[in-house]
């Protein structure tokens, strides 16, 4: 587990910062919330809208009861309740909700162990099926499983400037401190579509797994004439640091470990033609992009490292967003950036918030953009850092959300325009949200 001290040094330097950097905020006294619909982001969404994945349900067993996993087609569990519903249902598959590391029953920190993704047909509702399972007395609860997507608004460019950074007075505060420890590293994880991290203003900032650096010369990203690349000799095909990921020299991509078998590339994953491709990219040039190297954008911190964490599916649906924050958390994350949500509760997801927590993170959360007070997730469980967003004037953003679940605000873009920062292919580009405020 991290020092304490030292995530409380990082915690207090990026409240203050935050407070510093925003003038004014007037706090509504209402609770936030978020959609949850994969598509473009409008204040006309249906709050009372609550998807869920179709087909799959999460269920948690109570201690004592292990299942066998994983199990396609033919799944029993040797439960007689519980088979008696797999039969009902037409259970068809079922495995483990999350991957991670052992838990010591000493830790304090959630079983993610007893939590166990269940599949079945399309003819069966997912809260109906939640529902009978969370009525048996073997489980401890059962949920659908929450659909969320990405909080960004698309803009048009229309200013030439980052006007949030004069806005949020960086000068005067890197007149104290640049975001960076001195003696070890700072990591804030971007849990997103992927970060393109060998653009010209990101590349030297990304992290490096020094775990898998299989080669002992103390890089796993290197430069080979003309552009950065992961390094051949560390990509051996062995989990080099034993946490279950093959090759992770920088970062994971779980669309493509999903699709292709290898997880080792988290660049922006989406096409281009896709709304929010370059989503991950620019929000990870706002925290963590490189500064004063007489390229590109300025980003809030200078010396900062990102790791970049790929969640999305081809579709820009966040799939893999809690297993990004487990995986960001054990792998020394100080913070875990998270610009999506939606609206849905899911305790599974409220223990992966704890667990990362409890390893030391400082989990941050985009607040949501449909200009409304309901509660949304990840931003309203206990423990995150939930940020709305102000426009250039400080005034709550017109789409963004507020009420009693936000801790607070920083500039996201308005009317006025967006926040200026990196898109993939070496460009740059504004974009507006509570994504880039976060």
């Amino acid at each position: 587990m991290k020092n304490l001290i030292r995530s409380l040094v990082i915690y207090t330097f990026s409240a203050a910062l935050c407070f510093l950097l925003i003038s004014s905020y007037e706090r509504q006294s209402q609770q936030a919330s978020f959609p949850n619909h994969p598509i473009a982001i409008t204040d006309t969404d249906d709050a009372t809208d609550m998807p869920y994945q179709q087909g799959m349900i999460t269920i948690k067993v109570k201690e004592g009861i292990v299942l066998r996993v994983p199990q396609d087609g033919a799944v029993a569990v040797d439960v007689p309740s519980l088979d008696a519903k797999i039969a009902s249902y037409g259970i068809n598959r079922l495995e483990k909700r999350f991957k991670h590391k052992p838990i010591p029953n000493t830790s304090g920190l959630p079983d993610l162990s007893r939590i166990y993704l269940v599949s079945f047909g399309a003819e069966f509702d997912a809260v109906a099926v939640s529902k009978a399972f969370g009525d048996d007395p073997n489980i401890e609860y059962a949920e659908p499983v929450p659909i969320y997507r990405l909080t960004e608004v698309p803009n048009d460019p229309m200013y030439n400037q980052q006007q949030h950074l004069p806005q949020i007075k960086a000068e005067e505060a890197w007149e104290i401190h640049k975001g960076e420890d001195g003696e070890e590293e700072v990591v804030v994880a971007i849990i997103d579509t992927g970060v393109d991290w060998q653009h010209e203003d990101l590349s030297e900032n990304c992290w490096q797994n020094a775990g898998e650096d299989a080669d002992g010369d103390g890089v796993t990203l290197e430069f080979d004439g003309s552009e950065r690349i992961l390094d051949p000799d560390d990509l051996n095909g062995v989990d080099d640091d034993g946490n279950g990921y093959v090759d992770d020299l920088i970062g994971w991509a779980y669309y493509n470990w999903i699709v292709n078998g290898n997880g080792s590339n988290p660049g922006d994953v989406l096409d281009p033609s896709n709304q929010y491709y370059g989503h991950g990219t620019h929000v990870g040039s706002i925290a963590a992009g490189c500064t004063n190297n007489s390229t590109g954008v300025s980003s809030i911190s200078w010396n900062v490292k990102y790791m970049p964490v790929a969640v999305c599916n081809a579709y820009a649906n966040v799939v893999w967003g809690f297993d990004g924050i487990i995986y960001a958390a054990e792998n020394g994350a100080d913070v875990i950036n998270n610009s999506w949500g939606g609206y849905p509760y899911s305790q599974a997801h409220a223990e992966v918030i704890t667990y990362a927590r409890g390893l030391g993170s400082i989990v941050v959360c985009a607040a949501g953009n449909d200009a409304d007070d309901h509660i949304f997730y990840p931003a309203s469980y206990p423990q995150v850092v939930s940020v709305a967003s102000v426009s250039q004037n400080d005034v709550k953003s017109w789409y963004s959300n507020y009420g009693a679940c936000v801790d607070i605000a920083a500039p996201g873009g308005g009317w006025e325009g967006g926040i200026k920062s990196a898109i993939p292919g070496d460009q740059f580009g504004l974009m507006s949200g509570t994504s880039m405020a976060s």
